[in-house]
């Protein structure tokens, strides 16, 4: 006891012996007060995902009795129905239903109504080309002796003040004409596509087939009636657009023969703008005035 009690002495009595024992203690006590800590937090974590206990609103659902194991005759059994209904009452709450309400106005319960069918829709016919007036017009009659001589592709200015073109045979009769063109430069594109056009056009009789549609890709002569029941052709380019108009005939062949014409003027013709003329026409009345 005595060794003991000297080796103790003589270990506190050295150096930093002391403080290194004080050291170890307060690490010993926080390791202790950690661990105690850990514990505390786990327990209440698992009561936080225990279930909770069931109240004691649910009872617990009576044992099934077999009446025919007690020696009961089912068949004999009398129904009491003020009993039944009383202690269905009983039993049961009867809620009235919940009417959803926002501030001051109730839910609106929406019911489905049948859309009505649709009228079809009406087919709407293409605008008509734009027709010159034909009060002394007579039908146009394919000459071979005229198609010898050359014809004329006029540039003139309607009324509107647009500019248009007409081909015209050798014997001054109007064949086709032209749509109105804001710019003269247009105008002579136009003149420039006819006259390509009618090199590869073929021409259709349309007045055979009702349902004929123009066909994107190639340029044709389209025979058919107007309505008035004249008999037309017009000139549509690849871009199934219309790029010359005939005036009205009372026979389909010289109609038929007119797409020829214009073939012959686009090949050979004289090109005349009169819009040159009206200018400088107007420009003497403009300094007549002055």
């Amino acid at each position: 006891m005595n060794y003991y009690q000297e080796a103790a002495q003589s270990f506190f009595s050295t150096g930093n012996n002391l403080y290194y024992v004080i050291a170890a203690a307060v690490v010993l006590v926080a390791l202790i007060i950690t661990a105690v800590c850990l514990i505390v937090k786990a327990k209440r974590k698992k009561t936080a995902y225990e279930k909770p206990e069931e109240s004691s609103f649910y009872e617990e659902k009576p044992e099934e009795t077999n009446l025919e194991s007690d020696g009961i005759d089912v068949d004999k059994l009398v129904v009491d129905n003020e009993t039944c209904n009383s202690a269905a009452s009983e039993s049961f709450i009867l809620k009235p239903p919940v009417k959803y309400v926002s501030e001051d106005v109730d839910s609106i319960v929406m019911t489905p109504v049948k859309e009505k069918p649709r009228p079809p829709k009406k087919e709407v016919a293409p605008p008509e080309e734009p027709q010159e007036k034909e009060s002394s017009f007579k039908d146009h009659v394919y000459s071979k002796e005229a198609a010898k001589r050359p014809g004329t592709i006029q540039i003139y200015l309607d009324n509107g003040g647009k500019f248009r073109f007409r081909f015209k045979s050798s014997n001054s009769e109007t064949v086709g004409h032209s749509q109105g063109y804001t710019t003269k430069a247009a105008c002579k594109n136009g003149i420039n596509a006819v006259i390509n056009a009618c090199k590869t056009a073929e021409t259709v009789d349309t007045t055979k087939d009702e349902n004929y549609v123009a066909s994107i890709g190639r340029t044709v002569f389209e025979v058919y009636r107007d309505n008035e029941r004249k008999f037309r052709f017009r000139l549509t380019a690849a871009n199934a657009s219309n790029i010359l108009a005939s005036q009205g005939y009372t026979s389909k062949i010289n109609c038929i023969n007119g797409t020829e014409s214009v073939r012959n003027i686009a090949a050979f013709h004289n090109l005349v703008d009169d819009t040159k003329s009206v200018k400088a026409n107007e420009a003497k009345a403009e300094k007549a005035d002055k």
